[in-house]
């Protein structure tokens, strides 16, 4: 590991430059420290600085990482990458949660052991498309559905969280969770393909009907098509003025 090491490890992250150098900063400080047994401070600027500052009233000391040997450097390594790793994982769980409470289509492309779906979601986000995955476990979804969805069906889900998730003790990726039984479902539906703003949802008996409040009279196609994707009656009343 040369001293050109941080230059490299910046241009792969795929972080903002500020925040790429942190993270590199604190992977070698929280390494060195616990290795060396000293306070260490990194400084990634101009120049790659590493100063220990030993226990007691020793002098700093300035370390190269040249002077560190093989095994260290490679540990080294390997806490930087975690530490983008969960950088990565961090930010971008940020940036989707603002996709919570929303519904998106989704296309199903297996289903787990466990009856979950694994569902690849197709968002627009300003100039480009995502294609997310997301998770909708079997509890999440209508009993009238049970062990009728097929792979590569398309289907409409409520995007119920977005949360960062740890494996073996490192944020590793985001988990969308998706359902299919949220109240929220069929008035978002509604209220996307009909562009009316204020429509509630009341009451929803899956698989037999939902109970919806309108402030404007709701096209019966939209109407009919949000019943047939949700495979249950729309009870849809309009809402009286206010006098």
């Amino acid at each position: 590991m040369a001293s050109s090491l941080p230059a490299e490890i910046l241009a792969e992250s795929g972080l903002p430059t500020d925040e790429a150098m942190d993270a590199v900063e604190v992977a070698i400080a929280k390494t060195l420290t616990g290795a060396l047994r000293s306070n260490v401070c990194v400084k990634i600027d101009a120049q790659f600085e590493i100063v220990a500052y030993p226990i007691g009233n020793g002098e700093p000391i300035k370390i190269s990482l040249d002077d560190i040997n093989g095994k260290l450097r490679r540990h080294l390594l390997y806490q930087i990458k975690l530490e983008l790793q969960k950088r990565r994982t961090l930010n971008e769980s940020d940036r989707l949660k603002e996709l919570r409470g929303y519904s998106a289509p989704g296309e199903i492309s297996r289903i787990a052991d466990d009856g979950a779906l694994i569902v690849f979601l197709e968002i627009a986000d300003y100039y480009r498309r995502l294609i997310l995955c997301g998770v909708c476990p079997a509890r999440f979804q209508p009993f009238h559905e049970v062990g009728r969805y097929g792979i590569g069906s398309v289907k409409e889900f409520y995007i119920s969280s977005v949360v960062p998730v740890m494996v073996n003790k490192r944020y590793s990726k985001v988990r969308i969770m998706l359902s299919r039984t949220s109240k929220e479902l069929p008035r978002l539906l509604l209220q996307e393909r009909s562009r009316i703003a204020g429509i509630t949802c009341v009451e929803r008996v899956l698989g037999a009907y939902s109970s919806i409040v309108t402030p404007a009279r709701i096209p019966k196609e939209i109407i009919n098509s949000v019943g047939k994707e949700l495979e249950e009656h729309l009870h849809v009343s309009i809402q009286e003025a206010r006098r």
